[in-house]
């Protein structure tokens, strides 16, 4: 049995009162509201047509009774982190009904008639976009320790670092959580924008496993003094894709790269190159999107 599911989690705007990217954050939000009838469509199709099933997660008592428990828990969370945290729950929810899955951001756009579940055998690992950005493993890597010190004194005036959601903050994130644990520190940086994988190695990669203490491990990282310039930690979140690099390595889980045009990245320039398979609207062009799907007649 295989399932496409995605979720689509409508914030009321108060949750974003204390967020910085407020006026992004409520763009986004009408983005997805407006397009709501051509994304969920799309995605749908998509699983008619390889003939699999396919559900869409939203503002359920689930979802409520989930957020709750986790804002509790931890408070210092986000709601868009806990969202995320949320899908991959889903995740394990459903690997105890389907043998393969495939889960797909609601921004994330099928163009496509050709099966993905063929395409990648499931049993060699998970299959999940790896970041391909080069500064996260060079950045600290090539700076002197008198250029650390320049920086973090640059830091404390402009009060300036990476973004938390930035693959740079994330690798130096997990790096910190593995050396933590007496691991190597070198991991890839994941987009789980979509995720494709069997139950096997859903529940070997058992990501919810000690999850209250890894939280905290992040919490104490970004928090103490400690080995790591204040400028890499303040720039730490708490955040599903972090968590998913360290466990992926922490339990020793196999990766299929996927290709990028299963998962293309539309986010600084609205583009769409031949070939491409899915589109992951980063920037909520889904304009662009509806115009080359027209055109193409798909």
């Amino acid at each position: 049995m295989r399932l496409i599911f995605s979720i689509y989690i409508e914030f009321e705007d108060k949750d974003f009162d204390n967020n910085k990217d407020l006026s992004k954050n409520l763009h986004n939000k009408k983005q997805f509201k407006d397009n709501y009838n051509f994304l969920i469509s799309k995605q749908q199709q998509y699983a008619k047509e390889i003939n699999v099933d396919y559900k869409l997660f939203t503002n359920d008592k689930n979802w409520k009774e989930y957020r709750s428990k986790f804002e509790k828990e931890y408070p210092y969370i986000s709601k868009y982190n806990i969202v995320n945290f949320y899908k991959i729950h889903l995740l394990y929810e459903m690997s105890e009904i389907y043998d393969e899955i495939a889960y797909l951001d609601f921004d994330v756009v099928p163009i496509t008639k050709e099966n993905i579940f063929n395409f990648y055998n499931l049993k060699n690992g998970i299959v999940c976009k790896v970041n391909h950005e080069q500064e996260p493993k060079t950045y600290l890597n090539l700076l002197s320790i008198e250029e650390i010190k320049n920086r973090e004194k640059w830091y404390k005036q402009t009060n300036s670092t990476f973004s938390e959601r930035s693959p740079t903050a994330k690798y130096w994130n997990c790096k910190a959580m593995l050396l933590d644990e007496g691991h190597d520190g070198e991991n890839d940086v994941y987009n789980t924008g979509i995720i494709l994988s069997n139950s096997k190695n859903i529940k070997k990669l058992n990501y919810f496993n000690d999850f209250r203490n890894v939280i905290l491990q992040m919490h104490k990282l970004k928090t103490e003094n400690g080995l790591w310039p204040l400028f890499i930690r303040d720039c730490f979140g708490y955040d599903n894709e972090t968590v998913f690099s360290f466990k992926m390595k922490h339990n020793n889980v196999r990766l299929v790269k996927m290709d990028d045009d299963w998962h293309h990245t539309m986010h600084k320039w609205s583009y769409i190159p031949s070939g491409t398979k899915m589109v992951h609207v980063i920037n909520k062009d889904f304009e662009h999107v509806k115009e080359y799907v027209k055109k193409n007649n798909i």
